[in-house]
């Protein structure tokens, strides 16, 4: 059963739950009425959004890149930059990241796009890494290297500064989320979204018919990579600074765990396995903490004070037992309801 079914009744059932979330933290109950959920649930969004841009590469498109956290570092280390140094406002500080960042993955893809398969992923890996070592030499004192680079707050609005406003800073992430959700739907409607598909399931089709698949290949690359931008601007904000960890390979191995978590292709998928992975990071990282983990066997307690440990198991369990990832899963269950029901 193909895991693209998308029944009409799950699209209520989606606006209920964005609206939901819009006014969660306005309600005086409920576990986002406070700062701390609040904040990471913004980081869960952001990263939910990142991984549907690496859906629309690698699910879509068929493109194994090992470099996607080139494009978010650009956003967030552009629209830091952009803000301290210029002294811009913030939409325009963000603006200029995406174009900056469109620039620098129509390069990388006019390189990396004349290779195929494993290649491909290879030369992605390299400019990536070559990002990495940028960032952390801090060259022309840029970046600031390891340090990171801090966002100047007197620059950014009032309502984005203080605990008190981390709500702001929610809807921020909640706002990017919607945004990035509804721009690769729209894509991948239109009919070079369908070109994307062709092109994943066999390129040599969409040569035969006349079409050039690199075009189609560098426009998904660089439409990925631009809102992969505006993500990493928004980061910016709610993480306060720019650090070089959102630049290394783990990033981007890490979207591609989330995706597969959450299922290739449905989009909703992709959303969801990045949420769930963030939220489960930094839980996990709080168990570390607890003292009832300490108390534990050693032979317990070892793997369970390693998030990367129990996060691995879920992945091994998930490919095992819903290879579809969480929305294949779903919508395998959804076929066999309805099949039940109509014998």
């Amino acid at each position: 059963f193909p895991v693209t079914i998308r029944p009409e009744y799950s699209k209520h059932f989606l606006a209920l739950l964005v609206a939901y979330f819009a006014v969660a933290p306005l309600l005086g109950f409920g576990f986002l009425k406070g700062p701390g959920m609040q904040q990471t649930f913004a980081v869960a969004f952001l990263w939910g959004a990142l991984a549907l841009t690496y859906d629309l590469l690698f699910g879509f498109t068929g493109l194994l890149s090992f470099g996607h956290a080139l494009f978010f570092a650009s956003g967030v280390y552009m629209t830091t930059i952009f803000v301290n140094r210029l002294e811009v406002n913030i939409i325009i500080a963000g603006f200029l990241a995406v174009l900056g960042t469109m620039l620098i993955a129509v390069i990388v893809g006019a390189f990396s796009l004349r290779t195929t398969g494993i290649t491909f992923a290879m030369v992605t890996l390299a400019f990536g890494e070559l990002g990495r070592v940028f960032i952390e030499r801090n060259f022309w004192n840029l970046s600031q290297g390891d340090n990171g680079l801090p966002i100047n707050a007197e620059l950014l609005p009032q309502f984005l500064i203080g605990v008190l406003n981390t709500k702001f800073l929610y809807w921020l992430a909640l706002l990017v989320l919607i945004t990035v959700y509804i721009s690769v739907w729209w894509l991948t409607e239109t009919s070079a979204g369908r070109v994307f598909a062709a092109l994943r399931d066999n390129e040599l089709r969409v040569s035969v018919i006349g079409l050039k698949p690199s075009r189609f290949k560098l426009l998904s690359f660089t439409i990925s990579a631009a809102l992969a931008s505006i993500c990493g601007g928004a980061m910016a904000i709610v993480a306060g600074s720019a650090s070089p960890r959102f630049a290394t390979a783990d990033v981007t191995i890490a979207l591609l765990l989330m995706v597969i978590h959450g299922g290739t292709v449905s989009r909703w998928g992709a959303v969801l396995g990045g949420m769930i992975y963030s939220i489960a990071s930094t839980r996990l990282q709080d168990l570390n903490q607890a003292e009832l983990v300490g108390k534990l066997p050693k032979i317990i307690s070892g793997p369970l004070s390693e998030p990367t440990f129990i996060l691995g198991l879920i992945f091994i369990l998930i490919v095992m037992f819903a290879p579809g990832g969480l929305s294949g899963a779903y919508y395998r269950a959804r076929f066999k309801y309805l099949n039940r029901n109509t014998k």
